[in-house]
């Protein structure tokens, strides 16, 4: 049995600003042609809001314990996946741009390794022996960093 030690859970709900503009986005169309919805109206409509179900639906899911470190974005990862910790080189907590460093937030897939990020500009970068990458998007990423340093030294 996995006794977790660390568990984060984030979803894209944490910015107003993004969901009021995927409400307006939905709702421009019909309300442009002055409710005469248009078959193409309804289909930018049930477009948009299948498009706000699934951005509801996201969810970054990071556990840290004994076996390594799971991770899930689900409904893209309908399983979770583990790194252990002997596949790991180094980490690091940092700061960093999520438009600037990897193109905006969600799965951003970059040359040497990926992001996983829904929110914010903090999180931890696990640094593979395989010389490959993967930043974590955390909230909470000096705790998370704290934890991946207990399982290292032991």
């Amino acid at each position: 049995m996995k006794k977790l030690v660390f568990f984060e859970k984030q979803k894209f709900t944490q910015s107003f600003w993004m969901w009021l503009l995927v409400v307006l986005a939905s709702i421009a169309g019909p309300i442009i042609s002055f409710l005469s919805i248009s078959k193409i109206d309804l289909y930018i409509l049930i477009m948009s809001l299948l498009i706000f179900i699934f951005m509801y639906l996201c969810e970054l899911r990071v556990k840290v314990s004994k076996e390594g470190i799971h991770y899930q974005f689900f409904p893209m990862h309908l399983k979770s996946y583990t790194i252990k910790f002997d596949e790991i080189d180094r980490f690091e907590e940092l700061k960093y741009s999520p438009i600037g460093d990897y193109g905006g937030w969600g799965i951003r897939h970059r040359f040497k390794g990926k992001a996983y990020n829904v929110s914010g500009n903090r999180g931890v970068k696990i640094h593979l022996k395989s010389g490959r990458h993967i930043l974590f998007g955390s909230q909470r990423s000096k705790e998370f960093e704290q934890v991946l340093n207990q399982f290292m030294k032991q």
